[in-house]
């Protein structure tokens, strides 16, 4: 009994501030100060085992939506049994988050939640993030798409520095700006139990690049980062970059479509020469030019533990290009399994260079843009060919 009274008085604490809070102590009997009142918290955690019956945990959300004054989401009123919470594009707002976050606090069957583009704003994200630091169930939460802004970073920061449950967490296309990264830096310091973060299509730019790069250099959880869809330009990468390279736990590093530019792809090139540890690396569409793709060259030649490397839409043209298999010629240790090129026409070197690669490295999937012009016409050549054969055919027939 005591341990769902607590969980309901922290749930309470996540929408006390709010208007529906204040509405609802002032329509208590009188000799209560406090809101809500213990008939309203026992509603929302019903008495009994820690895995309540569904019949309960179904009557916690219609509480918890009368207490915010919402209209509770049909789809979680027919839910079947499980361990997911999907909710993507339901329109909840922030009251809505509200009223779900009062109703989870002392669920332990829910492992995932997904609220993807719901509108919560970083009120919302309060919520959520308030109940997340009492619930210790949940694992895996989707939070894209909610304009969360600075509010909604500094509030999941702050949760992050207390849960230890965690291990996926996707808070892409929220708004974030150089301010909320500080926030978010703080947290992905001191969090080592995230594996999986996704950032990316938000407003980070360089300084943003400075904290963060900072951040990851001291993580010692993180397995998989996507920042990719952000402002990083030369100084911001460089310093990401140096972050990777002193990172020992990274295996897959997703930023593609930002503006690294030569700086930055020399600076990753500096990061694969220590780095150890990563597997998959994507820098795909960032300006880097044939004098970024050499400097980048130089790292590729020394690593050994980079299996797959995106380097498709940038300006690197047919010497980029050949520098970087030149650099894997010259690296009989390299992991590299997956290269992904960028569509230039296909020269006499680049042709002798790629067979040459391919007898030293016979298991290596090499694809560039020459590969899948050559397939297409090949494959147009084919299917001329069989319209000649079943027209020459009917003509046969008909004679």
């Amino acid at each position: 009994m005591a341990a769902p009274a607590a969980a309901a008085a922290a749930a309470a604490a996540a929408v006390r501030g709010s208007p529906v809070a204040h509405e609802m102590a002032a329509e208590e009997p009188s000799g209560t100060s406090e809101a809500p009142s213990e008939a309203l918290r026992a509603s929302l955690c019903p008495p009994g085992p820690l895995a309540a019956p569904r019949a309960a945990a179904g009557s916690s959300y219609l509480a918890a939506c009368r207490a915010c004054g919402v209209s509770p989401a049909s789809c979680l009123l027919r839910r079947p049994p499980g361990t997911a919470i999907p909710l993507r594009h339901r329109g909840l707002g922030p009251r809505g988050a509200k009223a779900l976050a009062l109703s989870l606090v002392a669920d332990t069957s829910i492992i995932k939640l997904d609220l993807g583009d719901n509108w919560l704003l970083g009120e919302g994200a309060a919520a959520i993030a308030e109940m997340l630091k009492e619930n210790c169930y949940i694992s895996d939460i989707n939070l894209s798409d909610n304009k969360l802004g600075t509010e909604g970073a500094k509030a999941l920061s702050a949760m992050l520095l207390e849960n230890n449950t965690i291990v996926s967490l996707q808070l892409s296309g929220n708004e974030f700006d150089d301010h909320a990264a500080k926030y978010l830096a703080d947290a992905i310091t001191a969090n080592s139990k995230v594996e999986i973060l996704d950032l990316s299509y938000n407003r980070f730019g360089d300084k943003a690049g400075e904290v963060l790069g900072m951040a990851i250099a001291e993580n010692i959880g993180l397995k998989e980062l996507k920042i990719s869809w952000n402002h990083f330009h030369s100084e911001g990468a460089a310093a990401l970059a140096r972050g990777l390279g002193a990172n020992i736990f990274l295996k897959v590093l997703d930023v593609s479509y930002n503006g690294f530019d030569n700086s930055g792809a020399a600076a990753l090139g500096e990061a694969l020469k220590t780095n150890n540890v990563l597997e998959e690396l994507n820098i795909s569409n960032n300006r880097i030019s044939v004098e970024g793709a050499l400097r980048f060259a130089v790292g590729l030649k020394e690593n050994k533990t980079l299996k797959a490397l995106n380097m498709i839409r940038n300006p690197m043209q047919n010497e980029g290009c050949c520098g970087v298999l030149k650099a894997l010629q010259a690296n009989p240790g390299t992991g590299v399994e997956i290269l992904d090129l960028p569509d230039i026409p296909v020269s006499k070197e680049f042709a002798e260079l790629c067979d040459a690669v391919k007898i030293l490295f016979p298991n290596l999937l090499l694809r560039h843009g020459g590969n899948a012009k050559l397939q297409r016409k090949n494959q147009l050549k084919v299917e001329l060919q069989t319209q000649m054969k079943v027209v020459g055919n009917s003509q046969n027939t008909v004679a």
